[in-house]
Formats: C-alpha cells, structure tokens, sequence
C-alpha cells in the first residue's frame, strides 16, 4: 500500500538522534544547543533528568526513549540538549546528537489510520538517510513530553 505523500517545502531542520529515533523538527523551533554534561543532575524536576541554564535561568531536561517514552536516567551516548520553547519557559531534550539540514525537502508521508495515536507529537514520516525520520515540531513534542510527566 502506498502511503499518501505530503510536499513539504524547502526548510532548514533539525534532525535530533535518541538511539534508534530520527525525529525532524524545524530548525527554527530550536531555540539554542547546549552540551549535557553542564546539566545539573542535583534535585530535578518531576520525571526530569536534570536542569539545563539558559537565559540567566534553569530549565528541566528530559530523556526520551526512541519509544518516546520518558527516561529516569541518562544513555552514555546522550551528549547534546536541545532547548525548546514550552508555555513561558523552556524544556530541554536530551539527544545523542543533532544534526542541522539545510533547505531539506522530502515528502512527507501521513500515518495509516490504523497507526494514528490521539497522543503522539509525530505529524508523518519522511525518508532519511536510507531509512526513515519521523516528523514533529516544538509544541507537539513538549505538550507531549508535559503530558506524560503529568501522568507520573
């Protein structure tokens, strides 16, 4: 069956590595980089891994799965957080890497309805590097990521 294709327009993304998971969000909606061994790992957050400073403030930090399920510790391999806007602050996630792609154009392909999930930040799939990276942006994933701390 072949999936329906969605044009995407030329962007710039950014394409965050969590083990297994490519996850495409527009580069935009990434509001800065910073490295995690500057985390502080002293008293997080609920269901968070940490704390990350930026704008002369600190922000709770996350690690997802490449399930998308929330993490309690840190994978050796994540080395970089990104920081996300989220309600009045910010949110970091913690990747093994990001990568910048610039005008990045691929179709973007819809979910079957039977794979759709009411509570998933992914919006389609594109292909990637021979495989697959799965589409998201800024507000679905840290509504996403609230969400499931709001569970815990």
């Amino acid at each position: 069956m072949m999936l329906p294709a969605i044009r995407e327009s030329s962007r710039a993304a950014a394409m965050l590595k969590m083990d297994g998971l490519n996850l495409l969000l527009p580069q935009g909606d990434i509001r800065t980089l910073e490295s995690a061994s500057d985390m502080d790992r002293s008293a997080p957050a609920l269901s968070s891994t940490g704390w990350v400073p930026y704008q002369q403030k600190r922000w709770p930090a996350y690690c997802l799965s490449e399930g998308l399920a929330l993490m309690a510790g840190v994978p050796p391999g994540r080395r970089a957080c990104v920081m996300l806007a989220f309600g009045g602050g910010y949110m970091g996630i913690l990747c093994n890497d990001v990568i910048v792609l610039k005008d990045f154009d691929a179709p973007a392909f819809e979910f079957p309805p039977a794979m759709r999930l009411p509570d998933t930040p992914i919006t389609s799939l594109v292909e990637y590097a021979g495989g697959i990276a799965c589409v998201s942006n800024a507000a679905r994933l840290t509504s996403y990521v609230d969400s499931l701390v709001a569970k815990e």
